[in-house]
């Protein structure tokens, strides 16, 4: 028999999954980023201050996204006839990834007014190329992080308490 999932623990669950998920695309844009200065033969240089605001920036933009997609879960969830084809996290995971790029990815490196001219350093196709896997990563990322928080987590703690009495010895 599963069990049914509180929408506040989903919340929870969707929370620091995306946060998880964030993370790691923070340190995957630091990793890309270092790799568009190598490819086009600039110094690359390393502060510590610069790293941790783009990690803030990806997990802040990364709860923001996950927020958004625990939000749509939760909801469709609510709907007994919808529920049946809601998909697990991971394929959920594999799913927006894909939709993500389509949506904020593909407007972002094919507009004319990119706002980020970084990209068009170096090889331009691989800097995209490097940034759209990381998107779908994020999707991924999200997915898989989401099975492990629920699956780790504390669920509703039961009852240790039994109302069957026990029998005395010698009293039966």
């Amino acid at each position: 028999m599963a069990q049914e999932t509180i929408p506040e623990r989903m919340f929870g669950v969707g929370a620091l999954a995306s946060v998880t998920a964030g993370l790691v695309a923070g340190i995957g844009a630091r990793i890309i980023m270092r790799i568009v200065a190598v490819t086009s033969h600039m110094p690359t240089q390393f502060s510590i201050g610069g790293t941790l605001v783009i990690l803030l920036n990806g997990i802040f933009f990364g709860f923001g996204v996950g927020f958004l997609i625990t939000f749509i879960t939760v909801v469709v969830s609510s709907y007994a006839k919808a529920r049946k084809y809601l998909p697990g996290p991971v394929w959920r995971g594999l799913i927006c990834g894909p939709l993500l790029l389509l949506i904020f990815g593909f407007p972002l490196f094919f507009s004319s007014s990119f706002p980020n001219p970084d990209i068009s350093f170096g090889i331009p196709l691989l800097n995209k190329s490097m940034f759209g896997a990381l998107i779908i990563i994020y999707g991924l990322i999200l997915g898989v992080a989401e099975k492990t928080y629920d699956h780790y987590l504390p669920r509703k703690p039961t009852s240790t308490r039994t109302d069957i009495p026990t029998p005395i010895p010698g009293e039966e």
